[in-house]
C-alpha cells in the first residue's frame, strides 16, 4: 500500500505546466482587462465618480512684517537768503572805548569813517586835515566829520560837528565819552555863550573821566583844517 501511494506522489509531482498554456492564459487575462477598461459603461462610471478635492495649502501663521518708515525730519530749514542789516536798527553800546563804541557813534551820526573821520591823540599840534573839492564845492556847510580823541591810542571821547565855510564856524552837534554816553561838561572858555559854536582858535574844554582836555580847531580859509588837542593842568 505504501509503496502504491508513493508512486501517485510522485506522479503527481513530476507533472510541469505546459508553457503554450501559461502564454494563452497571460494573453487571455491581458485581452479581458482591456476589453475592461475600454467598456463604455465603466468609462462612463468612472467620469461620473467625483475627483477628490484638492488640496490647499493652509493658510500662512507667519506674522506680517511692518515696515517702519522714518520719521519725518526735524532738522529746522536753512534759508539761504542772507539777511542785510536795517538801517534803523539800534545799536548796542559798548563800553570800556571799544572801537564798537567809535562805529555806533559813526552810524547815528550819519559820518563815513572812510571819508569823514579824523582821528586825534592827546599833544596834537596843528595836525591837519584836508577837504576835498567835493566837500568845499557850493556847499553852503561842510560834514558831519567824525573826531576820535585817544589818549595813548585809546579812545577817550568822541564829537561830530559841522563847517560853515563863510562864517568860518564849527558847530558841535554831538559829543560822547569812551562809552557812548552824553557828556556833560564841556564849554566854550573862550567868549562863553553857546558851547556848541567855535571859531577858528577858540578852545573847547572838555572834562572827562581820564581828565580834562581842550581841543581848538583852526581853519585857514576853506580847503583844510588844523587841530590842537591837549591835556588841561
Amino acid at each position: 500500500m505504501s509503496k502504491q501511494s508513493s508512486k501517485v506522489t510522485k506522479g503527481r509531482s513530476s507533472k510541469k505546466l505546459n508553457p503554450t498554456v501559461t502564454v494563452a492564459l497571460i494573453a487571455l487575462i491581458g485581452t479581458l482587462a482591456t476589453a475592461l477598461f475600454s467598456s463604455p459603461v465603466i468609462i462612463a462610471w468612472l467620469q461620473r465618480t467625483p475627483a477628490p478635492p484638492a488640496q490647499t495649502s493652509p493658510p500662512s501663521t507667519t506674522p506680517a512684517l511692518s515696515v517702519q518708515t522714518n520719521p519725518p525730519s526735524t532738522t529746522p530749514t536753512i534759508s539761504s537768503e542772507i539777511p542785510t542789516p536795517s538801517s534803523t536798527a539800534s545799536v548796542s553800546v559798548v563800553s570800556g572805548g571799544d572801537e564798537g563804541c567809535l562805529a555806533q557813534f559813526l552810524l547815528q551820526n550819519n559820518i563815513d569813517p572812510t571819508k569823514r573821520q579824523i582821528n586825534i591823540e592827546v599833544g596834537a599840534h596843528n595836525q591837519y586835515y584836508h577837504l576835498s573839492n567835493q566837500d568845499i564845492s557850493g556847499q553852503s556847510f561842510i560834514g558831519p566829520f567824525g573826531i576820535k580823541l585817544t589818549q595813548y591810542g585809546k579812545m577817550i571821547a568822541a564829537l561830530s560837528f559841522l563847517y560853515f565855510p563863510e562864517s568860518n564856524l564849527f558847530k558841535i552837534t554831538s559829543l560822547v565819552d569812551a562809552n557812548c554816553k552824553d557828556v556833560a561838561e564841556y564849554s566854550n572858555t573862550t567868549q562863553g555863550g553857546d558851547r556848541n559854536a567855535l571859531n577858528s582858535y577858540e578852545d573847547l574844554k572838555i572834562q572827562l573821566a581820564e581828565g580834562t582836555f581842550v581841543l581848538s580847531p583852526i581853519s585857514y580859509g576853506t580847503g583844510y583844517f588844523y587841530f590842537d588837542f591837549t591835556e588841561s593842568e
